[in-house]
């Protein structure tokens, strides 16, 4: 199944029940529990302070009051105005965002931040999903198995909270293999809590090299338990150590603090990377040889829909977490810049008419989202966006030295360079970035008065903020792009054929190179060098590529950035590691050699 499960609550003064475990969400006044058996039994808030950047761990998101709690708290006794709370949480089966707000409505002093995390309350959808929130507070939310999800989460946790529910009703959250994984994913010291003292917990936090103590517990509870790590299990190849190799020295800007850094590349790639680095308070220095959005980023219009496969794998799972993303990233900066929109994804013959179908026997997202409407696929709140209006915004705050044509990483003298570039990242980066076709895109734009929709079928037209924009075509690249009248001709068929009798008017074209890899897969991460194990080179260690965006520059730009900035600076990553993998730059290189290239 890849939809997770919707809880089933029985209620009780307001307080959830999950009928699947038997067991209760919180016992008593909730709020107190959590605040004395999580922030207390962590050392919360002394423990975060003097720091920039404090990692929570914890199994069980819940009802959220956690977050909540840990929020309010934040807010009263945050170390600095550029500080950072990171929380990185694992549930099997998240509650509807109006069951939240029903338990949330017992602590009105909790209403104003219970209001900003609903509108934005993760999506019912497998995978992670990272959201900002206010404050400097960040959530990334893993739903799916516990068993599953971790082993497949990155991340450096300085506390944990353990609040499955008890050990007796749901023993999968409390094994020994959880708590190894616990272990690996902490930082040396971490600090635990929970409300759970059964024997076989104490002994599988013992086991994975905790030392446990019980502790007067809180309410109705005698005991609780608290734990710190003796001997840290981590994995240096899964944790994020900045731009440090495992075992070498940190940098001096490591830990979450701000860092110079300079993107190569004004396109969606490079505002939005631009973006990220400067929301962590870094100083970021933006190089383009052209002007903002010279090259596809400039289209009038960009659809963020996805093509939603059949088989739950990184690739499918990658893809719907960069769509997820970039709903929330293009929400929230708002109506100038981007509208959601009902987009209709019509098949194109028998094949893809029995790939909807089988699709939709297990969909990966609800019928909030997704739904089949006379044998299409009908997304609700796809999104378009303004190009020109996101780009501003998100270059807004960033140093722009446009018209410099950078050739080399190594004229560029920052803490990190980021190369969002497009065909010309392997002039910029060197032998190692990955190899990339360009494919030339043209377009055509009308004026329009009609309300904003969408329909795809491999080619789109899309109707938003006062123009119709369709097309467009995928044609091998020679040169410098240029519009025909062939193309044109080709885009008006795909017009008639997604509206009919639709009669546009005076039209403009304009075209563009996109830049594709061999297997249509964007990349975000490190170039490979072979020369280093693992293709972790020291010289290159302060570079980052990316790119390969293809046709989906807007849905998967947000993301690749955030991949970025949270592996630099030592955040949770975003996405599974099996996501990462497939998005890895080097995966070309590695694959090459394993074939004997």
């Amino acid at each position: 199944m890849r939809l997770p499960p919707l809880p089933e609550l029985d209620w009780k003064d307001d307080a959830p029940f999950a009928m699947a475990q038997g067991d209760v969400y919180f016992s008593g006044d909730g709020l107190s529990e959590k605040k004395a058996v999580f922030l207390g039994g962590c050392g919360l808030p002394e423990a975060w302070a003097g720091r920039e950047l404090f990692t929570i761990g914890e199994l069980g998101f819940g009802t959220g009051l956690n977050l909540l709690a840990l929020w309010e708290a934040w807010r009263a006794a945050r170390p600095s105005k550029t500080a950072r709370l990171e929380v990185l949480s694992f549930e099997g089966a998240l509650i509807r965002a109006e069951d939240a707000a029903r338990v949330h409505a017992r602590w009105p002093e909790l209403d104003e931040l219970s209001r900003e995390l609903r509108a934005r309350w993760p999506t019912r959808a497998r995978g992670m999903q990272r959201i900002a929130l206010g404050d400097g507070v960040t959530l990334t939310l893993a739903v799916d198995d516990v068993a599953a999800a971790l082993p497949q989460a990155r991340a450096r946790v300085d506390a944990w909270f353990l609040d499955g529910f008890a050990p007796s009703k749901n023993p999968e959250m409390w094994t020994a293999d959880v708590m190894r994984e616990v272990a690996r994913l902490s930082a040396p010291g971490v600090r635990v809590a929970s409300y759970a003292v059964a024997g076989a917990v104490r002994r599988n936090l013992e086991a994975a090299g905790f030392a446990v103590e019980k502790k007067p517990g809180h309410g109705r509870k005698k005991e609780r338990l608290e734990a710190v790590l003796r001997t840290p299990e981590q994995d240096p190849h899964l944790i994020p150590t900045a731009l440090s190799t495992a075992g070498a020295a940190p940098p001096p800007f490591g830990g979450g603090r701000p860092v110079d850094v300079a993107i190569i590349g004004a396109g969606v790639a490079g505002a939005c990377a631009a973006h990220s680095f400067l929301r962590r308070g870094c100083r970021v220095t933006v190089y383009d040889k052209a002007h903002a959005g010279a090259g596809a980023s400039g289209n009038p219009l960009a659809l963020v829909m996805p093509r939603l496969d059949s088989v739950d794998g990184p690739g499918a799972r990658g893809l719907v977490e960069a769509y997820l993303h970039a709903r929330r990233f293009y929400r929230e900066l708002g109506a100038e810049a981007a509208v959601e929109l009902a987009a209709e994804h019509r098949p194109r013959g028998e094949k893809e008419n029995l790939r909807f179908a089988k699709l939709m026997l297990d969909p990966p997202l609800d019928e909030s989202l997704l739904r089949m409407e006379g044998g299409n696929l009908k997304h609700i709140g796809a999104i378009a966006v303004r190009p020109a209006e996101a780009l501003r915004l998100l270059l807004a705050g960033a140093e722009m030295r446009l018209g410099t044509d950078v050739r080399s990483v190594a004229e560029i003298e920052a803490d990190l360079v980021v190369v969002c570039a497009g065909m010309g990242t392997a002039g910029i980066a060197g032998a190692d970035a990955p190899p990339l076709t360009g494919r030339l895109g043209q377009l055509e734009r009308a004026a329009s008065d009609g309300a904003a929709g969408a329909v795809a079928d491999g080619g789109y037209a899309v109707e938003a903020f006062g123009q119709l924009v369709f097309g467009a075509t995928f044609e091998p690249a020679e040169g410098e792009p240029h519009v025909s009248v062939a193309a044109r001709a080709q885009n008006l068929e795909t017009l008639a054929r997604l509206r009919p009798g639709f009669a546009p008017g005076e039209l403009t074209s304009r075209a563009a190179i996109r830049a594709t890899t061999q297997d249509r897969f964007p990349f975000a991460g490190r170039p490979y060098n072979e020369k280093a194990p693992g293709g972790d080179p020291a010289p290159l260690s302060s570079v980052r590529l990316v790119g390969g965006l293809g046709a989906r520059g807007f849905l998967w730009a947000p993301l690749l950035a955030e991949i970025v900035a949270t592996e630099v600076l030592g955040e949770p990553s975003p996405v599974e590691a099996s996501v990462a993998a497939d998005l890895d730059p080097g995966r070309f290189t590695r694959r090459a050699i394993r074939r004997g290239g």
